[in-house]
């Protein structure tokens, strides 16, 4: 068999040979091309350039056909779709493929004879398939090849990111062959059309297009969209009434960040081109992808460029700033070479006048730090002025010295403060006062530079007045001259002369000179006041020798005994007093321990190391030493402190006999415990003779009365009366008794409470009055005598029902803070006096008409049993009593000796 000419076109190729499958079968034959991408045969024809009919076999509708067998003819049902629906048909079926790569479907009338020679034709089908499709990749290669080299050459020349964005998707669109190709630029959350290149209606939604981020998300994963599929993206970009057979949407992203999208829409047809397919698929989308990344790469590059630029305009402009600050460095490192040796000149001169002058002639020396001329005002702190001094100009000093001879400028400045003073030197050029003028405030009392300017002589005539008529230019700096607490002058320094502008290095040096001569200035002064000192310090000396022989006999004079110790516990000073107490001389205890008089002292010698170590004073009364007899002394160790240092130096010993005054207290206080017992028994016997009046009274009603039932009713109150009696007797006791340790036992105060005020219940709501228990927690337990505590607790809440109001209220609180438990009963009553308040825990003192007045004193002796402390406040808003308890001392209750009993 002679194998076709492939010198004629594909699709001609194509068609003659299916005419030929055609004759040898004697049937119609159809052929079907795949497109793998979208799991689909489609029909072409032959007779009309292989255009597509619009029928199709699906694989999802016809799933052995992903079986393929080569050159196999098999008779089978095919669903063929069209635009009228499915359709099933009985056809011969073969698969055409080259090289186990599948190409298409040939179908054949069902029942058609085939005959050997079918094969044959078929291998030809299939080969001018193949080199058909290759032929035209191919070609498609070439052209794209030639595309990116325009398309490189656009990237690396173009310098605007504008055009070159532009350029390329002019390229773009010519390597995809499609219809329309669009930039969307993304401007916050909207995607705004920049450049659109096409033919027709441009399908497009609008200008703007909003995109939400999930959306956005979505178009990232699924960048290639056919019309076939209608989704959310392609509604959202494009019109419903314009079709768009399909489209590659592409984010274009600059240095990780997203500047817009590049869509490129329907690809067109172009006459003599073969493509199993029409629409655009991955590689369509992969070219446009890395077209998309030499863009972005060829941005960054232009605003790269862009930068670099701008670095490099800004490199020449600091290089040019960078050769001025040398220059100004290299002055400065000049000037603060001369400020060294200024400094160092006035720190040799001693002298105040011949400081300034040094300041003065090295501010405006040429080989200072030339300024032009340099006035030097001192402040009168007590008139509030500032007096000019002296004022030194550059050009007389070049004319006056020749500086050759010097090879020092400190020397040359130091020669220069010895000469006279110029008569136009020492003028006295006027004085200004400052309190007032803000500018001269912020320099003498805020020790701030001021520089002052034509704009500011414009602003502020009126407060620049004095000092610019003494100047007389307009641009100068004022400069404190600050000692360390006070300015002690100011330099005001100018370039009326030769016009040159005062730089901020000029300001910092000038700064910087002032601070040396404040410094210099202060030595002046100091110096003087050590010469002042070294006079009087020969005084000094003599009047300290005077004073020391003066507090020595002030200290042999005091009859308390004196001992004094240093930090190691060596006596240093004793006086007289203290050498007849001891029976020992100064000779023998100066320079000796402490405790080499231990034997006489005691423990007392003890206490001198916790006298330093606290560093407070302990003072000890009626102390008793055995080896000085029946005498009684109060003693007192006190730190000894040097004045200045505040350190501790040693320790003061001090014994004062008070064996006198001790027998004359005793005596005293015994004749007030007799006062005060026959107070006590007068009151005592007024409480008791009431009692007794009323049992001597009914006594003889008894004897005078033959009346059985009226003899025990007298009988009754004279049981009552008794009862009475004996609580009389019984209170007294408790009041007068001794304090002994009482029985203890762990009990909740909190229920101990409750069950007090359950018991006053029918009495409150007889009075109409409301009891209140508030306690912060449920249970508080304490260890104590729980009787006498309860004895406290109700003396206090019957008083407070008793005070309150009717229809008023009785608030017990109870509560626990830190080492101590609070009770406190507040009743709304009268207010109490401050002089009833003070006297209310007195024994016998009542207010009421009924009662011994002892109860509020016992509850005092209790509470003070435990440890506590108890008292009284009463105000507008209520009387409160309030007694707290010590929780830390549980169980530790001290055995007091009564020694007023």
């Amino acid at each position: 068999m002679k194998r076709s000419n492939f010198e004629i076109s594909a699709d001609e190729l194509i068609k003659r040979i299916l005419r030929r499958i055609s004759s040898e079968v004697s049937s119609d034959a159809f052929l079907f091309i795949l497109e793998k991408y979208r799991d689909v045969f489609k029909e072409v024809d032959p007779r009309d350039g292989l255009s597509r009919t619009g029928r199709e076999i699906k694989l999802t509708s016809n799933d052995f056909l992903r079986k393929t067998s080569e050159n196999i003819i098999e008779e089978k049902n095919v669903i063929l779709s069209s635009r009228h629906g499915e359709q099933e048909e009985r056809v011969k079926l073969i698969h055409l493929s080259y090289n186990n790569e599948p190409l298409g479907l040939l179908l054949l009338s069902a029942g058609s004879e085939v005959k050997d020679s079918l094969k044959a034709w078929i291998k030809e089908l299939e080969l001018a398939l193949y080199y058909s499709l290759k032929r035209s990749a191919e070609e498609e290669g070439y052209r794209r090849l030639k595309l990116v080299s325009r398309l490189t050459s656009v990237l690396e020349t173009e310098t605007h990111s504008e055009e070159l964005i532009y350029k390329s998707l002019e390229i773009a669109r010519e390597m995809l062959r499609v219809r329309w190709i669009f930039f969307l630029e993304k401007v916050e959350t909207k995607f705004r059309l920049r450049a659109a290149i096409g033919e027709g209606t441009n399908p497009l939604r609008g200008i703007e297009i909003m995109i939400s981020e999930e959306q956005l998300d979505l178009l990232s994963q699924e960048r290639l969209f056919v019309s076939a599929r209608k989704s959310v993206i392609s509604s959202l970009i494009f019109r419903e009434e314009i079709s768009v057979g399909s489209f590659v949407a592409i984010p274009l992203t600059v240095e990780k960040t997203l500047v817009g999208l590049i869509i490129a829409a329907d690809r067109e047809e172009i006459e003599g081109e073969f493509r199993a397919y029409k629409h655009l698929d991955k590689e369509d989308l992969k070219m446009l992808d890395d077209i998309s990344r030499r863009m972005a790469v060829a941005i960054s590059k232009i605003k790269l460029t862009s930068k670099l630029e701008l670095e490099v305009r800004k490199l020449r402009q600091l290089g040019k700033k960078h050769e001025e600050l040398i220059s100004e460095q290299k002055e400065q490192l000049f000037k603060l070479s001369v400020l060294h040796k200024i400094t160092d000149a006035m720190k040799r001169s001693l002298d105040r006048e011949r400081v300034v002058r040094i300041l003065l002639v090295g501010a405006t020396d040429t080989s200072g730090l030339k300024f032009d001329r340099a006035t030097f005002f001192k402040v009168d702190t007590v008139r509030s002025l500032l007096v000019s001094e002296t004022r030194v100009t550059s050009a007389r000093k070049n004319s006056e010295h020749d500086k050759s001879i010097y090879s020092d400028l400190s020397r040359y400045l130091q020669d220069a403060s010895l000469e006279p003073y110029d008569a136009q030197d020492d003028r006295q050029l006027g004085s200004i006062p400052y309190p007032g003028n803000l500018i001269l405030e912020r320099v003498v009392l805020r020790k701030k530079m001021v520089h002052v300017t034509p704009e500011m002589l414009r602003l502020r005539v009126d407060e620049l007045a004095l000092m610019n008529r003494i100047i007389g230019t307009n641009e100068y700096l004022i400069a404190p001259v600050a000692g360390e607490e006070d300015v002690l002058g100011v330099l005001v320094v100018d370039n009326n002369d030769s016009g040159k502008k005062i730089s901020s290095a000029d300001m910092e040096i000038l700064g910087l000179l002032a601070d040396s001569t404040g410094v210099a200035l202060e030595l002046t002064e100091n110096y003087k006041r050590i010469l002042q000192m070294a006079e009087s310090l020969e005084k000094e000396r003599n009047l300290s020798n005077y004073y020391r022989k003066f507090v020595s006999s002030i200290l042999q004079s005091l009859e308390s005994a004196i001992i004094v110790c240093s930090v190691e516990g060596e006596i240093t000073e004793l006086n007289r007093t203290a050498e007849f107490l001891l029976d020992l001389s100064r000779e023998e205890l100066i320079g000796k321990s402490i405790r080499s008089i231990r034997t006489k002292l005691g423990s007392i010698i003890d206490l001198l190391s916790d006298a330093i170590r606290i560093g407070e004073t302990i003072t000890l009364t009626d102390q008793h030493f055995e080896a000085f007899g029946e005498r009684h002394f109060d003693v007192r160790i006190t730190p000894l402190r040097e004045e200045k240092r505040k350190r501790l130096t040693g320790v003061i010993l001090s014994l004062d006999d008070i064996t006198r005054r001790r027998k004359l207290e005793q005596e005293l206080k015994s004749r007030e415990k007799l006062a005060a017992l026959g107070e006590m028994s007068a009151k005592v016997a007024h409480e008791i003779r009431n009692p007794i009046t009323i049992i001597g009274g009914f006594v003889k009603r008894i004897l005078a009365s033959s009346d059985r039932e009226k003899t025990e009713e007298y009988a009754r109150i004279l049981m009552d009366e008794l009862q009475r009696l004996d609580g009389i007797v019984g209170e007294v006791l408790e009041i007068s008794r001794r304090k002994a340790k009482p029985s203890e036992e762990e009990f909740d105060l909190v229920s101990v409470t409750r069950e007090i005020l359950a018991g006053f219940e029918e009495k409150a709501s007889r009075e109409n009055v409301k009891l209140v228990l508030y306690a912060k927690e449920d249970r508080i337990e304490y260890y104590g005598n729980k009787d006498r505590i309860k004895q406290v607790i109700i003396n206090l809440v019957q008083n407070a029902i008793e005070a309150s109001e009717k229809a008023g209220q009785v608030l017990i609180t109870l509560e626990r803070k830190a080492e101590y438990v609070y009770f406190s009963a507040k009743n709304g009553g009268n207010i109490i006096p401050e002089e009833t308040l003070k006297r209310i825990f007195e024994p016998f003192f009542t207010t009421k008409t009924l009662g011994t007045g002892l109860g509020l004193s016992i509850c005092k002796k209790i509470v003070e049993e435990h440890g506590g402390e108890i008292h009284a406040s009463s105000g507008m808003e209520g009387t409160v009593f309030t007694f707290t308890l010590p929780t830390k001392n549980f169980g530790r209750f001290e055995l007091e000796k009564d020694t007023d009993s």
